[in-house]
């Protein structure tokens, strides 16, 4: 990990999520594939951003380099002023617990782990001493106060989520990342979700970067960015499902369009 930040000039005041011309690279069996192509972009705190993209345009890879999941080929990225580069992996392990938090499609619950545990978990898994008043706390906000001693195989699909998004919560994290947190909830689990991470933004001051392919729910964010082959190609201020929709029609269109023209279709 550096500890170097960038000058304050450069970082931008209030940028709590920077990347610096990211790139990354893959050998597969048909050669070099370019999953990021120089992606920069800086996000302020207490911002909601949607990622959204046609399949295969980088989405997963630029949420998993930002979240230090996976290291770029080239290019830096920060998260509150530090360079996600440099140390160990125990070093971005302790500092992902401390500054990030995430929130999946599946959950990811552990299903031998009640409610509260599965909630405190990466505070316990980072040494530090549980809170449990604030664990109970978080978990009452998100409509959970009365399940502490449930197990998730005796939760709806839509408390489990929202068992992750406390989860994700609890350590205070300054930037969380959701990758399509809605996407296998029903409409109403899928709303309630998106209002709970709405609040960690506005009451929280979160900075919130959510991957989804779903209009309705890129539309409950501040901006969506637009990816295609690895670049950033668009970006929607205050969206609504319709413009989202409409973006990413015409996206993936001119997505095909031009690979026909590369393979000579």
């Amino acid at each position: 990990m550096s500890q170097h930040a960038p000058p304050a000039d450069a970082l931008g005041a209030g940028h709590v999520l920077r990347l610096d011309a990211v790139t990354k690279h893959y050998e597969s069996p048909g050669g070099l594939v370019r999953a990021l192509d120089g992606v920069s972009l800086a996000l302020d705190g207490g911002s909601f951003t949607a990622v959204m993209g046609p399949s295969g345009s980088g989405k997963s890879t630029l949420l998993q380099c930002a979240a230090g999941l996976d290291s770029p080929s080239s290019g830096r990225v920060f998260v509150d002023g530090t360079e996600m580069s440099g140390g160990s992996e125990a070093q971005l392990t302790t500092f992902r617990r401390g500054r990030i938090g995430f929130v999946f499609q599946h959950f990811n619950l552990l299903p031998t782990l009640t409610v509260l545990q599965n909630t405190t978990l990466p505070v316990r898994l980072a040494g530090k001493r549980v809170n449990r008043a604030q664990a109970v706390e978080t978990l009452n906000r998100v409509g959970l106060g009365d399940r502490l001693d449930h197990l998730p195989s005796q939760l709806s699909g839509g408390q489990q989520q929202r068992v992750a998004i406390a989860r994700a919560l609890v350590a205070g994290p300054r930037v969380v990342f959701a990758d399509e947190p809605t996407g296998a909830l029903d409409t109403r689990s899928a709303r309630e979700v998106l209002a709970l991470l709405q609040e960690a933004v506005r009451i929280d001051g979160r900075t919130l970067v959510m991957v989804t392919h779903d209009p309705v729910a890129a539309a409950h964010a501040d901006q969506v960015l637009f990816l295609a082959d690895g670049r950033l190609v668009g970006r929607l201020d205050r969206p609504t499902a319709v413009t989202v929709a409409d973006t990413m029609t015409r996206l993936t269109d001119q997505v095909a369009a031009d690979r026909r023209v590369s393979e000579g279709v």
